[in-house]
């Protein structure tokens, strides 16, 4: 009996052992199953979508449910200058997808879902209309047309009007604590008052007042008043202004953006130590600027924050009144290789020049000149590190040009090849000079020489919010004047060089 116990012991345990394997495999199974399923109902959807996109349409009538967070008048208008304007199926899909991104980046909704239904076919006479032959509709072949008759559908959802968030950012021996205040959609047309106030060691303080309004959905009106107290080298900087503007938000790929401002600013300098610069001494006091300026953008990179794919242009003049122009432009390219974007590489070159009105009887501004380097700019030298310099105080410059190139891998393993991590190799450059009025030939010529340059890799980790990198730098090439920072690096933003 033993034996015999024994002998059957065996394979029940291998049995009763693999019952995790075959489940786990069962699992994979379904899985796959599913992936299938779903790519066959995109495939499907997209054919689909495909064979009707010339269909002509009619929108005969809009239902919207849960209406009543936004005004009827502005909701009107929403939707008669997307859906309301479609001729086709593939129009109607555009269009609705232009109206879910509107009303929500503009402030109307949390969210937006759309459905679409029909009542049949509609005939349409031609004898009286005067329409262009086209493939469609031959000269003298037809005399109606018949055209779907769609029901769309919207449903919107409302959001949290009053917000409050408080917290600090910390990066690169600077840290400060804010509070922000938000009231979204007062008047159920996507107006937006917003209350930000900051300490910190960078920006001693700073108070900001704003209300934001749609004019459209293709245009937006910005009002801030503000005070802001930071340090500007061993001096402090306090600046009390008003500030308007009105700029477009088409859709990206197709069209170029504007942006339109006006800004009035009393600044007020002082020296915080006995070791400030002449240069620092010499805009001490109180002085007022007004200025205006446009900025032309275009922008097809598919997400602005950690791209993949696309290019962006921005072209940037600020007049200030009496004093100086101002010129600065941006460029970058952004391109992925392999499956799921495994190598991205991206490349940008930035600068700009600005023009004293009355060089002999007035200096520009120290915060109003250009500043390079940083953690976001040419890496591996200090925040504000490159340039001419007074003392230890950064005076900036009237002329600039910066470059870099990086590329970006996935993680080479299976676990964390999808996440947001990537690892990041770079090489920047750049100059910046004062150009104490030389011509232009002798200016380009000193703006394309004896470049600071530096090299090297790191991490990136890609957040919808931000950007934040974590590299070890080298400088190869540097001015006596630089601010060098080998080493580790950390740099948090928006936008990166």
């Amino acid at each position: 009996m033993d034996d015999e116990f024994t002998h059957n012991a065996d394979p029940l345990e291998s049995r009763i052992l693999a019952v995790p394997e075959s489940s786990s495999a069962l699992e994979e199974i379904d899985v796959k199953h599913q992936q299938l399923l779903q790519n066959q109902q995109i495939l499907y959807a997209t054919s689909l979508i495909t064979q009707n996109s010339h269909t002509p349409v009619k929108v005969s009538n809009i239902i919207v449910q849960n209406a009543e967070c936004v005004r009827p008048a502005v909701l009107q208008t929403y939707l008669d200058q997307t859906i309301g304007q479609a001729t086709t199926f593939e129009e109607l899909c555009s269009q609705s997808d232009i109206l879910n991104m509107k009303l929500i980046s503009n402030g109307l909704v949390e969210n937006c879902t759309q459905t679409v239904d029909s009542r049949g076919v509609l005939h349409y006479s031609l004898k009286d209309a005067n329409f262009a032959p086209s493939y469609a509709l031959p000269r003298g072949s037809n005399e109606a047309i018949s055209v779907l008759d769609v029901v769309s559908i919207v449903n919107l959802q409302s959001l949290k009007k009053f917000t409050a968030k408080t917290g600090t950012n910390v990066g690169n021996g600077e840290g400060d604590g804010y509070l922000q205040f938000q009231w979204r959609n007062a008047l159920g047309g996507g107006e937006r008052f917003t209350f930000d106030a900051t300490k910190g060691t960078k920006t001693h303080s700073s108070y900001l007042v704003d209300y934001t309004q749609p004019l459209s959905p293709w245009w937006l009106w910005d009002t801030s008043v503000y005070k802001n107290s930071r340090a500007l080298g061993n001096a402090e900087l306090l600046l009390r202004g008003l500030r308007g503007s009105i700029k477009s938000s088409f859709e990206k790929h197709s069209n170029a953006n504007h942006e339109l401002n006006f800004e009035s600013v009393w600044r007020s300098t002082m020296a915080s130590t006995n070791h400030s610069s002449d240069t620092l001494l010499a805009h001490c006091g109180h002085d007022v600027k007004n200025s205006l300026g446009h900025s032309l953008f275009w922008d097809s990179r598919d997400k602005p924050i950690f791209p993949f794919s696309g290019s962006f242009v921005k072209v940037s003049n600020e007049l200030a009144l009496g004093k100086f122009w101002k010129l600065t432009f941006e460029s970058s390219k952004v391109k992925s290789w392999l499956s799921n974007n495994f190598i991205t590489a991206s490349g940008t070159v930035k600068g700009g020049y600005i023009k004293n009105f009355n060089p002999k009887t007035q200096s520009i501004h120290v915060s109003d000149k250009f500043q390079s380097g940083g953690s976001n700019d040419v890496r591996s030298f200090q925040l504000m590190g490159l340039g001419p310099k007074d003392l230890h105080d950064s005076i900036g410059g009237d002329a600039f040009v910066s470059y870099g190139i990086s590329v970006f891998s996935r993680l080479p393993i299976n676990r964390w090849s999808d996440s947001n991590f990537r690892l990041h190799a770079f090489f920047n450059g750049g100059r910046l000079i004062n150009s104490n009025g030389r011509p232009a030939d002798s200016l380009m010529r000193a703006l394309s020489r004896e470049h600071s340059t530096s090299t090297g890799v790191g991490i990136v980790f890609g957040h919808p919010i931000a950007r934040f990198e974590l590299n070890f730098t080298i400088p190869l090439s540097a001015h006596t004047s630089d601010s060098v920072r080998k080493g580790l690096q950390y740099g948090i933003g928006l936008s990166f060089l």
